[in-house]
């Protein structure tokens, strides 16, 4: 039962074993968590995974798998480094070289500093089943067609996953085998969604109709479960589907309701994951039929090359078949190899035209298989980054989470060959060789010399900076990479920005990052800032350094800055690569002067924004509590410590200024948060009156804030419609008396305590929850007393809120606040310190104040209450990321930067924008868009009138060059109104 050879050897770890208990370091792992969930992650860090092969593609997937954290990774791959290795495989070096170290060995110590919860280890020597055996998925790259069927019939037999993937130059394959029957928990990772139901009809099917307020945002085949649906109450607690949608606010559910009691009032429809199981075949099976069961096509990532996948797939058995009879690839740019590959293809498909079930082509293209065959030992860093990225996301889909690839994707990059084959292409024994062969020493050259600006070092920033020093860009003796990030490194980046360790923690992005970079190619020249790329910093980033660069690379995390640097290639006229991710989905686009859009030309629809009144009186959803508690806890210990700061520097004048300021409610407001800080800064035990404010502060809010509502709106109040006030969107609260036996009323205080204490730089005097809970036990708590004031009830509802009393209020508050003596004030702000937001550390009690009263909130408004995590993630507002998807989307990227440094004059069509989800998966990519013109129209509907373009047709990207020196506004206007402007000047605006 034991294949291929000889005993295997194991090497110790090169890290000490994971931990055995499955706790998971959220605050390493949140941005995948955030992409993944709990659940998932629970599976990943138990999972153990074989990796066999450790050229390029290996160690990008080793590394991206390993910072995603399963229990085990062992490397495998007893050849000995070469220097062509060293433009793909980042790990390796020149001494690993000279001294004749395995890519396993050589790769395995640096692997292992990625991540200390993952156990990595080299296995030496042949691999047996025995061996298989002990892993989840095994992965094989880069091997012999015998080597894959072996093991992946192995794999069948005992229900291990199976991912094996290949490289040949400019073309790649990547299979997966999940067995006969692989369940799929959660097909795309998307959030459930839910929707308030306004009616469901007693039909056959029933139709379902959701409250207009917003889309239900269903889809066709989905399955969705109900609650608190009142009259048709044998609904409540079903799983239905699929549904069918008929419009934005409605869809059918598949299901006989003609029988049911009619519905009456209230209701959530929420979707609904439905585990389903998918079929794999072998790899011998997928070789006749290159489809999985039931797909109808292979994937094409590229329309423009409809049927490409298809020709690929004969194109990879030919090269895998002449490797089993001459025991190596073709060699580069050998006609007769290439040639041969060519009539093996031919052979293959005129055999397979008699089976039904055979994927066959017309003919098969020559082309295709040549440029496939001529540079199938060749690794370039683009392509290892991209495909490392998808295997590393298949290996992970193996916990259920995600869509599997079925079974077969093929993926190339020809547009990076010119169409006259380069005469400099031998290779010269250095790193670049594989580069050479596609592009030829020439171009090289280019490559080592390129300016670029590269802004940001963060997740993308680091995957750039290895690709640049990979390609060598930057590395000739005219090139220079300049790289800024004003960020320092945090913990929670470790899990991403690869290039960063636990010592570089509260150390620059930028300088650790491109030190980090220099180690991957010693030739590399980095100059590496720390200033934020914006108007504020134009005397660094001046017109010089702009006319400097050849490209500018964006790996940034905002649109404002995104913006910004595109205006500036846009006025000066310089190639832009923008690319973003979020969780597993990611894009990439190319921008080009005067050929394609800008980045600014198109943007995305503006995020969903919460009613002010929604968020304030009527939360329906748990996104809503948690956005609220968010707002409290910048008012409270933010906001009000800082105008309390303000007030302790001129009080006079402050209260000279106040009561022009916002409406009365807004001026008690601010006034109490005044007296109350005060208060904490004199006379009483601090830390007594640090507890009674936080327990003020959950009676205010949890307890007379909803009983206030309920006053004004009692839960049978009906609208001037007669229908009930309470009702769709609107959730009728309840009142929650203050429980220091409650866990989450307990919590709260806690938290609210300690933050009181440190505005008051208490340090951690209230550190022990039992005490704390022993001082509130002691505040008497008054009984609510209802308050004539007035509530909004939307946002377009005119009603100025407050009470009758508030003008007195203020004045009596105003009188309180300016008898206080200027040694007062003085104390004041020599004690006062506002809190500073900062999601990521789990000791400050921000995002427990914050999960506390959002949960506290749901209670108030029987919403489902949420995790720790969930709401650090919608507080925090963190971006779902996975390292798999920024190394997928960077390989991209950094062909699209090669195609710009060897093909300077290229047409439009060779380059590709993208857009990848990794969770379905699905890649599409494109030519970039045109740039939009201006044209000229008879009837403008802004300007009311016809509009006149000059030029016609102009594009953002053109200017009008004024070369008049030091001019008068009339001499620019009588410039303006000649050939070939012929303008009327009416208005000259500047800035």
């Amino acid at each position: 039962d034991r294949f291929w050879k000889a005993h295997p050897v194991h090497t110790a770890p090169a890290a000490e074993a994971p931990p055995t208990s499955m706790s998971i370091d959220e605050s390493l792992y949140s941005r995948q968590i955030g992409t993944l969930g709990m659940e998932t992650m629970q599976q990943l860090v138990q999972m153990r995974v074989l990796i066999s092969g450790m050229r390029g593609l290996g160690a990008e997937a080793a590394k991206n798998l390993i910072l995603a954290g399963p229990a085990a990774v062992t490397i495998h791959d007893d050849s000995p480094a070469q220097m062509r290795d060293l433009a793909s495989n980042f790990y390796l070096t020149e001494q690993d070289v000279a001294a004749g170290r395995t890519r396993a060995d050589a790769c395995c110590g640096k692997l292992a500093e990625l991540n200390p919860y993952v156990q990595v280890k080299v296995h030496k020597g042949a691999l047996t089943q025995e061996d298989l055996a002990q892993y989840k998925v095994v992965v094989f790259l880069d091997k012999s067609r015998k080597e894959i069927v072996e093991a992946n019939n192995f794999c069948r037999s005992k229900g291990i996953g199976f991912i094996s993937a290949e490289i040949y130059g400019l073309a790649c394959r990547c299979f997966v085998d999940f067995g006969p029957s692989h369940t799929v928990i959660d097909g795309d990772g998307e959030q459930c969604r839910s929707a308030i139901i306004a009616g469901i009809t007693q039909e056959n099917p029933g139709t379902v109709h959701t409250h207009n307020d917003s889309r239900h945002g269903f889809a066709d085949g989905d399955h969705v479960t109900f609650s608190e649906v009142g009259g048709m109450d044998a609904l409540n607690g079903t799983t239905v589907g699929p549904i069918k949608v008929t419009g934005p606010y409605s869809f059918t559910i598949g299901k006989d309701l003609s029988g049911m009691p009619s519905y009456t009032r209230e209701g959530i429809v929420s979707q609904v994951k439905v585990p389903h199981q998918v079929a794999f075949v072998s790899f011998e099976e997928i070789e006749q039929r290159a489809l999985g069961p039931e797909e109808m096509m292979l994937p094409q990532p590229d329309l423009a090359k409809f049927g490409r996948p298809e020709q690929l797939h004969f194109a990879f058995q030919a090269i895998q078949q002449f490797a089993e009879e001459h025991g190596r690839l073709p060699n580069v740019r050998d006609a007769a190899d290439s040639a041969e590959c060519v009539e093996r293809a031919k052979k293959l498909n005129e055999a397979r035209k008699g089976g039904s079930s055979n994927l066959t082509l017309e003919s098969v293209e020559a082309d295709v298989v040549k440029k496939t065959a001529e540079f199938a030992s060749c690794m370039l860093s683009p392509m290892a980054a991209f495909l490392g990225g998808v295997v590393a996301q298949e290996v992970v889909k193996a916990t259920g989470k995600y869509t599997p690839l079925h079974q077969l994707l093929y993926f190339d990059m020809f547009e990076l060959l010119t169409e006259t084959p380069p005469t400099d292409w031998q290779p010269q024994g250095g790193r670049y060789d594989d580069q050479l062969a596609v592009f030829g020493a020439a171009a090289q050259a280019k490559i080592n010399n390129m300016k670029l600006f590269l802004v940001g070092a963060g997740a993308l920033g680091c995957e750039y900076l290895k690709a640049f020093a990979l390609m060598g860009v930057g590395a000739g003796p005219e090139g220079l990479i300049t790289v800024t990030d004003m960020d320092m490194i945090e913990i929670s980046n470790l899990n991403r920005q690869f290039l960063f360790r636990q010592k570089d923690v509260q150390k620059p992005k930028s300088h650790t990052a491109a030190a980090a970079a220099q180690q991957i190619n010693p030739n590399l020249k980095v100059e590496a800032l720390m200033d934020r790329v914006g108007q504020d910093t134009e005397a660094i980033f001046h017109d010089t350094f702009w006319t400097s660069k050849n490209l500018i690379v964006n790996a940034l995390d905002n649109i404002q800055a995104r913006l910004y640097v595109d205006q500036k290639c846009v006025w000066y006229e310089l190639p832009l690569l923008e690319s973003g991710t979020l969780g597993t989905k990611a894009n990439s686009q190319v921008v080009l002067p005067n050929m394609t859009q800008s980045y600014g030309d198109s943007q995305d629809p503006p995020e969903e924004s919460i009613p002010l009144c929604t968020l304030k009186h009527f939360p329906n959803q748990i996104e809503h509590t948690i956005e609220w508690a968010r707002d409290l806890f910048q008012g409270v210990f933010v906001d009000n410590v800082l105008e309390v700061k303000k007030c302790c520097a001129d009080p006079e004048q402050y209260l000279q200024r106040l009561p022009s300021e916002g409406s009365l409610s807004g001026q008690l407001e601010r006034l109490t948060s005044i007296l109350n800080i005060v208060a904490l800064g004199q006379g009483r035990d601090p830390e007594e009156l640090c507890v009674q404010l936080a327990v003020d502060s959950y009676v205010a809010n949890f307890r007379d804030m909803p009983a206030q509502l309920l006053h004004n709106f009692p839960s049978d109040h009906v609208t001037a419609e007669g229908q009930p006030f309470w009702s769709g969107p609107k959730r009728c609260p309840r009142a929650l008396e203050f429980n220091p036996n409650d866990e989450l009323h307990l919590d709260f205080v806690f938290r609210a305590a300690n933050l009181f204490a440190y505005n008051l730089k208490l340090g951690d005097a209230l550190k022990d929850k039992a005490k704390v809970k022993s001082m509130a036990e002691k505040i008497a708590v008054p009984p609510f007393q209802p308050k004539n004031v007035k509530i909004k009830t939307s946002d377009q509802d005119k009603t100025e809120e407050g009470g009758a009393d508030d003008e007195q209020r203020v004045k009596e508050m105003m009188k309180k606040v300016s008898a206080l003596s200027r040694d007062v004030w003085a104390t004041v702000a020599a004690r006062l310190e506002a809190c500073e937001f900062e999601k990521d550390d789990d000791t400050n009690h921000h995002i427990d104040y914050i999960s506390a009263a959002a949960n506290l909130r749901a209670r108030n408004y029987t919403i489902q209450e949420a995790d720790r995590h969930k709401v650090k993630m919608i507080a925090g507002k963190i971006i779902p990321a996975m390292a798999t998807t920024t190394a997928m989307i960077t390989g991209l990227v950094s062909a699209e930067l090669l195609k710009m440094a060897t093909q300077p004059n290229a047409p439009l069509e060779i380059f590709k924008s993208a857009f990848v989800t990794l969770a379905l998966p699905l890649w599409v990519l494109s030519e970039p868009l045109p740039p939009v013109k201006t044209v000229s129209k008879d009837m403008d509907p802004i300007a009311g009138g016809p509009v006149r373009a000059r030029p016609e047709g102009f594009t953002p990207w053109q200017k009008v060059q004024v070369n008049l020196g030091d001019c008068t506004i009339s001499e620019l206007v009588d410039f303006l109104s000649e050939d070939p402007w012929k303008v009327e000047v009416m208005i000259i605006s500047v800035g």
